[in-house]
Parts: structure tokens; sequence; C-alpha cells
């Protein structure tokens, strides 16, 4: 079980050393109803139109998500509506909205000019599209696992962003000495006595997010974890840490160490997992214009 939400000794060291958390944004009314609706399969693409509509930055950056290279339009795309239609689907459009509203919340704070938005979305999206395949073939045609897995996969390294608002100057001083492509986990856990999972899952249980992406935030990292959800926990493990490694190096073929024994313990097979590895090798390009339409309205 998760080890942030029942108030113990990690909650308390919490509290002592990110103080300024109870002053962190409440969870938005818009947010409220995306989440309200994310697992809703009878949602109708007006009713998930008119929620978006109500934001004029969140229509922006559906709109700009849409008409991105990956999804390959004919012609501009204008309305939420035809986003969700010709280009998004309501899946995607639905996790995409839900995980851009909640990173929103952070945006007029946000002052750490280290921070890199395009590459924040590019580990994100990478890792939610991989999430997505692999888990494809863990539960075949299951749509709704594989919804939450590339939510999952969208938010797994949400808790950066309200460490950014706490601590710009720290934040910032450890994201210019690191290189793209690198985890910074161990370096902030050292600097501030917490990281970014402990506080994204914090925050995330006081959203009420839904407890599977609390646990894949709080325990993506550790490859041995066992608790509930642990199948997509150790999935977003292997996703982000080849997404980490595949910016860094660009070789879609190479596994970190610690990946091969999760992969195995998911009873994936190896050989359909590398074919995977090299379908998101060759549409690196189109999430690379993905994540640069989401950044660039975010900049």
């Amino acid at each position: 079980m998760i080890k942030v939400p029942s108030g113990n000794h990690v909650l308390d060291k919490i509290r002592t050393n990110a103080s300024g958390l109870y002053d962190l944004p409440s969870l938005s009314p818009l947010s409220v109803q995306l989440l309200n609706i994310v697992s809703d399969d009878d949602v109708t693409i007006n009713k998930l139109a008119d929620i978006i509509r109500q934001d004029a930055t969140l229509t922006a950056r559906i709109i700009s998500l849409a008409n991105a290279a990956y999804f390959g339009q004919s012609s501009p795309i204008f309305s939420v509506e035809d986003a969700i239609f010709k280009a998004l689907g309501l899946r995607l459009t639905k996790n995409m909205a839900l995980s851009i509203a909640l990173m929103e919340t952070f945006d007029s704070q946000a002052t750490c000019p280290a921070f890199d938005s395009y590459y924040f979305w590019l580990k994100a999206v990478t890792t939610a599209s991989l999430a997505q395949s692999l888990c494809g073939l863990m539960y075949h045609e299951n749509c709704s696992a594989s919804d939450m897995a590339y939510l999952a996969g969208l938010l797994h390294d949400f808790g950066l962003i309200p460490l950014v608002v706490l601590y710009p100057n720290e934040i910032n001083e450890l994201l210019s000495l690191v290189e793209r492509g690198t985890s910074i986990h161990d370096r902030v856990r050292e600097k501030l006595d917490t990281d970014h999972h402990e506080v994204g899952a914090w925050l995330a249980k006081k959203w009420k997010i839904p407890d599977p992406i609390i646990l894949v935030i709080a325990h993506h990292t550790d490859p041995g974890y066992q608790g509930e959800y642990e199948q997509l926990v150790a999935l977003i493990h292997v996703c982000s840490s080849w997404a980490e490694h595949y910016i860094a190096t660009g070789k879609w073929d190479g596994l970190p160490e610690d990946v091969v024994p999760v992969i195995k313990r998911l009873d994936l097979d190896e050989e359909k997992v590398i074919i995977a590895l090299k379908r998101m090798h060759l549409k690196f390009s189109a999430i690379e214009s993905m994540a640069g339409a989401i950044a660039e309205e975010q900049n």
C-alpha cells in the first residue's frame, strides 16, 4: 500500500520539509469535472467539448495538439469537437485534457528557468504511449486498462511541478546540473529530504486522483515495488526508464538493467516488447511534435 496518505512519519516529514504544501492550489473546478468523466465511457463529444471550452488555454492546447503532425491532419482543425472527432478521440482527449488541466494549475506560479516544459511533456507522452502499447500485450483489448496505463504514463512525474513551485531556486540549480534525459530523483532527495514522488503522491491524494495513479506517482522508480496495482506501477517503471534512456541516447533497443527482470515479472514476451520499442522509435518524431504542441502553448 502507498506510504503517503496514512498520516504516518512519511507524511509528517513532508509537512516539515515542505511546509508550503498546504498553500498549493486546490483542484480547479474544471479539473474536478474532467476527473469525474475520465472513467465515464458514456460521456459524449459535445459534453467533453463543453467542459474543455470553459478554459481558453485548455481549448487552445487541445486544438494545437490535434493539429500536431502526430495525427497527420490534411486540413487545419479549429474547434474542440473536430479535435476530438477527427484527431484525438474521446479517450485520448479526456486523458490529455485532465493532465494538461492539472499541470495548468501551477503555470502562473512556476519560476524555474531550468525547468524544460518540452522535455517534461516529451518524457510523459513517450512513457504514456509505450505504456499503452505494452498494456495491449498484457490485457489485449481491455480499453479501460489501456486508458489507465496512458494516464498513469502522462502523470507519473507530476510531482516535479509542485516542487518547482515550492523550491524554484533549488530545483533550478539541480536541473541546471544534469543532462536532459537524466533522472534528478536522487539529487532532489539529497537536497530536500523529500522528492517529487512523495510530494506528487501527497497532492494527488489531496486532489482525489484515482488510487492507481497515486501509487504510480509514489513508487514507479522502485523496480521491486510490491503492493496494490503493482503491475501498473511496474509497467510505468519499465516505460519511464526506457523513455529516459531513449531520449538521452537515441538507442531504442537498449534496456536499463533493472528493467529486464521487471519485464519478466510482468510476463511480457521480450520479443514483442522489442517490436513495441522499435515502433516507438519509428514514430518518435511524431511524438516529439505532439509534446511540442503542448509545450508551445504552455510557454
